[in-house]
């Protein structure tokens, strides 16, 4: 879908076109989900479904400035935030095997253990390091997308590598 087409649905669906709303959830569900799923874990199917909750209210606000489906992500990212800050005081994920359990993994097991490894980053970083290196955003869309100054955010960035780099040892890419 070009971004005419989305711009054009979008100011359908702000106007309350709910089938015009439902053909971008169609186009962009998957892909949200996916992105929620790895920043959230158990929770991004509901984190997703509260995206798309978010952007109904909002989506007389999207222009068509950059993708939709960055500005999705860029509502979820702010929705998860928002939502770890309430739980700070529970308790950390539980610590992951060490890297040399497996000394060769498949193409699965890489994808688990990765997700693993990024739920054990801070919140902020972690969906720093899912914008940059997840889903290829720049640093400076990543920076837009969560609200952070350029450089906050490539601090993010390269406290996220620092921290999966130990945790990601010995797994073959």
């Amino acid at each position: 879908m070009t971004i005419a087409g989305e711009v054009e649905l979008a100011r359908r669906a702000a106007g309350g076109d709910l089938a015009a709303f439902a053909a971008l959830i169609r186009a962009h569900e998957p892909t949200l989900r996916r992105f929620t799923r790895r920043l959230a874990g158990d929770d991004g199917d509901d984190l997703a479904q509260e995206t798309f909750l978010a952007a109904w209210r909002a989506l007389g606000q999207w222009r068509g400035e950059g993708t939709l489906a960055a500005w999705l992500r860029a509502i979820a990212t702010r929705r998860f935030l928002d939502q770890r800050r309430t739980l700070v005081g529970q308790a950390r994920h539980a610590p992951l095997a060490e890297a040399g359990d497996i000394p060769h993994c498949d193409e699965t097991e890489r994808r688990v253990r990765l997700d693993r490894a990024l739920a054990r980053l801070p919140n902020r970083e972690r969906a720093a390091a899912l914008l940059v290196f997840g889903e290829g955003h720049s640093h400076s869309e990543a920076a837009t997308m969560l609200g952070v100054p350029l450089g906050t955010l490539k601090s993010l960035v390269a406290r996220a590598r620092t921290a999966l780099m130990p945790l990601l040892e010995g797994i073959e890419t």
